[in-house]
């Protein structure tokens, strides 16, 4: 397993890095300030038609000027030279004193197929799908509907269900996010000690096959859509755990596996809001056995001004689902309506907290 900082030591070198940026803006009149946060949009673009061009690949072997990565990628030379230098500007990618450009750390993450890849998210995030969601923001403000709906012209769930390509594009960002958090969530919870874990909602069956590889005695149960099962029995597979688990088709609004130990469930709950989540929540609550344990991998806002990018994940999921991310009271307020008491909150080195409850009624 790598070794992680503790939270404790990421949480100071954060505020050292927050206070930073807030001297950095507040050394440039406020107009500019503006302007340079309202422009951020610029930069998630460009990163994103690097990533589709596949320029990270081609700079695996070493430097390149612009002219020869517009012949391998297929561009045009001057337009390429464009991008390559304001994504330079970013530290994404390095133009050397001899005018080629190069992979710099941040860069490598575009590179397709390495362990540390950060591709599919990218892919996501630059996304017209995704971006045109984005922009109907005010909208979904002044009328409290996911603007998803506007632009997909039906719910986003639905709308992935008839949209192959780009719920493969969503489905391998989910994948990505899911093993960037499993460090910092395998380092600060222990599994071992479970014998059949129940992934509720579970998708492809990432974290599922990462729970039981860090639990090698354990059995596991993937709950998840039809649509969905056929591929996580497959990435299950591949992972060598498949004959070790159960996979059963239903909604996690109406039934749950009744004979595990832990209950799982990622980044699910945020999707909906307080009546839905509770009603998740309950019918969970109904099927488990008493003694188990309930874990929510979840964002957790902190209060006041304190910088989190549960602060922004909360606007995507408003914008999208019609979901939220909560605070620390929000959860017990919530959880206490399902029927659980919750027992604690571990904060870890990523933006995601584990949220662990047990049957309280």
């Amino acid at each position: 397993m790598t070794r992680l900082p503790p939270a404790r030591v990421v949480r100071a070198a954060t505020a050292v890095r927050t206070t930073l940026q807030t001297l950095t803006r507040r050394m440039v009149p406020p107009e500019i300030g503006l302007l340079e946060l309202a422009s951020g949009f610029m930069a998630t673009h460009a990163i994103y038609a690097a990533a589709k061009l596949g320029i990270a690949d081609v700079l695996a072997s070493g430097p390149l000027s612009a002219d020869d990565v517009a012949a391998e990628v297929g561009s045009n030379p001057d337009t390429t030279h464009r991008l390559l230098r304001a994504c330079a500007a970013l530290g994404v990618f390095r133009e050397g004193a001899d005018g080629r450009f190069a992979l710099t750390p941040l860069a490598n993450g575009l590179r397709s197929g390495t362990a540390d890849s950060m591709l599919p998210v990218i892919l996501m995030l630059g996304d017209p799908h995704y971006q045109g969601t984005w922009g109907q923001l005010a909208h979904t403000v002044e009328s409290g509907m996911p603007g998803a709906e506007v632009i997909f012209g039906r719910p986003m769930w639905d709308y992935l269900d008839h949209d192959p390509e780009f719920a493969a594009t969503f489905n391998n960002a989910m994948s990505r996010l899911s093993a960037l958090d499993w460090p910092a969530v395998e380092a600060a919870y222990d599994f071992t000690k479970f014998s059949t874990i129940i992934d509720v909602g579970g998708g492809h069956g990432q974290l599922l096959a990462l729970m039981l590889d860090a639990a090698p005695s354990a059995k596991g149960v993937l709950l998840e859509r039809e649509v969905l099962i056929g591929e996580a029995e497959e990435h299950l597979r591949e992972a060598g755990v498949l004959p070790r688990c159960r996979l059963e088709a239903g909604s996690f609004f109406e039934t749950a596996p009744s004979d595990g130990d832990l209950y799982v469930m990622r980044r699910v709950i945020h999707d909906f809001d307080d009546e839905q989540a509770a009603a998740i929540l309950a019918n969970v609550r109904r099927h488990m056995p008493s003694g188990s344990i309930l874990l929510l991998l979840e964002s957790v806002v902190p209060p006041g001004n304190t910088p989190h990018f549960a602060k922004s994940l909360d606007l995507d999921m408003m914008i999208f689902v019609g979901g939220r991310e909560r605070t620390e009271q929000e959860f017990a307020t919530l959880l206490d309506r399902a029927g659980f008491r919750l027992t604690r909150v571990i904060p870890t080195i990523s933006t995601i907290s584990l949220i662990e409850a047990v049957p309280g009624r």
